[in-house]
């Protein structure tokens, strides 16, 4: 909520001009021509951050230096001032702002840049309330996303002198094509068709959408597992069933078939040939061969174990002879000699400073000397039982092998040992096989909590998407504008508009005023006469003011009409201020009615947004308009005193 409680100039030398208005009021400010009235809704439009500033050269962009604004927030005041663009400049970033619980316009010295355009455009939206909604065009539609802002907002306030009689268009600035998509885009944010929750609602369902897309992956990346590996599991089933490892039905579940492949896996291999014991040499040669092999593991774990200690003993030896060549430079001290005396100058080392002693050296010289001879001379017989190992495990190795040249010429003498032998390489052949599948099958977990958040999620995106569709939006912009109409048409039937019997609607997509008549549609384009063109273009604005207040919307609670008289007077001639006679011609009446339909939508609004005019006439006669004049520019009083320097 913005309304504005000041409007401040500064001079060049420091002098200051305050217009004070009223909130929540209508404000009149009446005068002649040339006075600087048209210039008052350009001010207003420059310090709401417009790229240009719209005052015409002349006095009052010449004599002033700064323009500003003193504002009521919904958190409390707040004032702005923009510096004068000077020479050729359109503008300036050069921006001045204060807020606080009271703020009274400040002194010129005072003032000094504080921000820029983008920075007053941003405070001047959050002390309206604009949120971060992001309009995103239709499919198909090439441009850019668009977030509302103040400039939006603005141009649903502000009705200057070249606008107010428009037939072609019914917003500020909506002349620019661009700006014109622009709050067709925006306006219904305003309006409040899209729901105050849309930016939590928006992001909540990208965070749903994003949460479903790695549920759904990681789902189908374990079935895809699951399924490799349920077809690889049923392969092993089928060929341990076939050499009688196991008897699982087909119709088990892939736990039930990977705990049968992990039992088969830590089960001994079994012995076919256990039942055939009328071959007591076979047996004895499987015995004997069983024997062998224990012995030909122990060989070899033994020879390993004394492989690391020969190479342990060979490397404290080279260590020890290392030190031991680092401690023969003792060797040049006199044994003889004072154990303390210096061996180049034989100068008496005190005891305290000699550290470690020469003492110290040789005894540590002797230990090594000592322990690498005692290392060294059990290398030799590390060696020997090495080699003595060595020949164990090759007698044990002839061994094994004549053992398995007399087993193959039992077994192939034997035709029953021959079908057991074969069955045994099977088995092993197909342990080995689920052994391997099983140390490399992934570990799949279970997935079940999370396909049931998956149907919550879906349940909860279909019904965010569905809040958040274009199809809502639009009915709930449907909804909003029919309100709007009902405004319209009641206003304007008040003052006696010409259509006003008929249907009246905004139209948001020509962003105009339109009468459904018995006959046809008719735009305000089509409507005759400039007093039908101000009359739409007030009670357009003031309809919709209507519905931001009601609505609480995120719009600054004014409005400026500049010549809202100049269909029925002419705006270069001053009209009487003298009281007009019971008789008064159709002209003041038509304006007098403009006027009373301000009046009393302002006051039934109870003080939710202020009405600003700057206008010709002044009604002597009319005592709530004496009220709501806060300036009359006559008799030599304007905007700019004329006593104002003009810029160097």
């Amino acid at each position: 909520m913005i309304q504005i409680r000041t409007i401040a100039l500064y001079s060049h030398d420091g002098q200051m001009r305050l217009i004070p208005l009223k909130l929540g009021k209508v404000n009149i400010i009446t005068g002649e021509s040339k006075a600087g009235k048209t210039a008052v809704t350009d001010i207003i439009d420059y310090c709401f951050g417009s790229k240009t500033c719209h005052v015409p050269e002349g006095v009052v962009r010449r004599n002033v230096s700064w323009f500003g604004l003193a504002l009521q927030t919904a958190k409390g005041q707040a004032f702005v001032a923009r510096l004068v663009p000077k020479g050729d400049a359109k503008s300036s970033e050069s921006i001045f702002i204060k807020t606080g619980m009271e703020v009274e316009p400040p002194a010129f010295d005072q003032l000094r840049q504080i921000t820029n355009l983008d920075g007053l455009r941003q405070l001047l939206g959050s002390w309206s309330g604009i949120s971060d909604y992001l309009h995103k065009p239709p499919t198909g539609q090439t441009r850019d996303p668009l977030s509302p802002n103040i400039r939006h907002a603005v141009a649903l306030c502000l009705q200057t002198q070249g606008e107010i009689a428009q037939r072609d268009y019914l917003f500020h600035d909506s002349n620019d094509n661009f700006f014109k998509q622009a709050i067709k885009d925006t306006l219904p944010y305003f309006l409040g068709a899209v729901p105050e929750a849309y930016v939590a609602q928006r992001q909540e369902l990208k965070r749903i959408r994003g949460e479903i897309r790695q549920i759904e992956r990681r789902i189908a990346e374990a079935a895809l597992i699951r399924g490799e590996g349920i077809g690889r599991a049923d392969t092993l089933l089928s060929e341990a069933k076939a050499v009688g490892l196991t008897d699982l039905t087909d119709g088990a579940s892939r736990e039930q078939k990977l705990q049968v492949l992990r039992a088969i896996q830590s089960s001994p291999l079994p012995a076919n040939h256990t039942g055939i014991t009328e071959d007591s040499e076979y047996n004895r040669l499987v015995a004997e061969r069983s024997d062998l092999i224990k012995e030909q593991r122990v060989l070899i774990s033994t020879f390993d174990r004394a492989r690391i200690f020969e190479g342990t003993s060979k490397g404290f030896s080279a260590e020890a002879r290392e030190h031991q060549t680092r401690l023969a430079a003792v060797s040049i001290f006199e044994r003889d000699g004072h154990v303390q005396s210096c061996p180049l100058c034989q100068q008496v080392i005190p005891e305290e400073s000699a550290s470690p002693t020469l003492r110290d050296l040789r005894a540590a010289q002797d230990y090594i000397g000592e322990r690498s001879g005692a290392v060294d001379s059990a290398t030799p017989r590390i060696e020997f039982a090495m080699q003595e190992i060595k020949e164990k495990l090759s007698g044990v190795e002839q061994q094994l092998s004549a053992n398995r040249e007399r087993l193959s010429a039992i077994k192939k003498s034997n035709q029953r040992l021959q079908l057991a032998s074969d069955m045994d390489s099977r088995c092993a052949l197909v342990m080995g096989r689920i052994s391997l599948y099983v140390e490399n099958v992934p570990d799949v977990p279970n997935f079940a909590d999370q396909e049931r958040q998956l149907v919550e999620l879906k349940r909860e995106e279909e019904r965010l998407a569905a809040a958040l569709s274009a199809d809502v939006i639009q009915q709930q912009l449907d909804s909003r504008l029919s309100n709007v109409a009902r405004y319209l048409s009641e206003y304007a039937k008040i003052i006696g508009l010409e259509y006003s019997d008929s249907p009246l609607r905004l139209d948001v997509k020509n962003l105009t005023v339109v009468a459904d008549t018995l006959a046809r549609a008719v735009p305000m384009s089509q409507m005759g006469s400039g007093e039908n063109h101000v009359g739409y273009h007030i009670v357009a604005h003031l309809a919709l003011q209507t519905w931001f207040a009601k609505l609480n919307r995120p719009v600054p609670r004014f409005l400026i009409f500049d010549q809202l008289s100049q269909a029925h007077f002419p705006p270069d001639i001053d009209q009487p201020t003298e009281p007009q006679p019971s008789n008064a011609d159709a002209d003041h009446l038509a304006v007098k009615r403009l006027y009373d339909l301000i009046f009393d939508v302002v006051e039934s609004s109870s003080g939710d947004f202020q009405v600003i005019i700057t206008d010709h006439p002044d009604f002597n006669d009319d005592a709530r308009f004496q009220s709501a004049v806060c300036e009359k520019w006559r008799d030599g009083l304007k905007l700019v005193p004329e006593d104002w320097p003009i810029s160097s």
